[in-house]
């Protein structure tokens, strides 16, 4: 399944980013790549709120450094997932399965963390109303990736033959 994403792959070549024309709308791609590098870079207020109000006297002494580290993960994780639907890499596949294992991840441990209350209806609320729908669009994005991969830069030079497809 994963020799399918790439051409250059078959061939031992570097991986190429695919054609910006490839089987989405260049639009469609382009307003959702966007949103994932905006989510990404947007999350840094969140972060930094984090890294600042999360309680020091937690049972673990890296509580704060804990939270702030799952979801910088995140972050980086949401940016290179739009990064790589821009220039329509199908490595996408790998940073969007990344982000909504991550996405997940933080779900559940918000939710299982909380302490009973106001904190827990706001890990619930967070974990239905952003994580979730985020990670199953991240794992609708990497499916149809997996079934309809952008095509390679040797499929879209028109070339035919093995010889030609070489790498320089």
């Amino acid at each position: 399944m994963l020799g399918t994403l790439n051409q250059a792959d078959r061939l031992r070549c570097p991986i190429q980013s695919g054609n910006p024309t490839g089987p989405a709308r260049r639009g469609t791609r382009s307003r959702l790549g966007g949103a994932y590098v905006t989510a990404g870079v947007a999350m840094i207020p969140w972060l930094l709120y984090l890294a600042f109000t999360l309680p020091a006297s937690a049972t673990d002494g890296h509580w704060a450094l804990a939270w702030v580290g799952l979801d910088s993960c995140e972050a980086l994780a949401l940016f290179a997932t739009g990064r790589l639907l821009l220039r329509a890499d199908n490595r996408c596949v790998l940073a969007a399965t990344a982000t909504a294992v991550l996405l997940l991840t933080d779900a559940w441990l918000d939710v299982t963390s909380a302490a009973p209350g106001d904190e827990l209806l706001t890990a619930i609320a967070m974990a239905v109303f952003a994580e979730a729908p985020i990670a199953l669009a991240c794992i609708a994005l990497a499916l149809r990736l997996i079934r309809h991969p952008f095509p390679s830069a040797t499929e879209t030079a028109g070339t035919d033959t093995q010889e030609e497809q070489r790498c320089p």
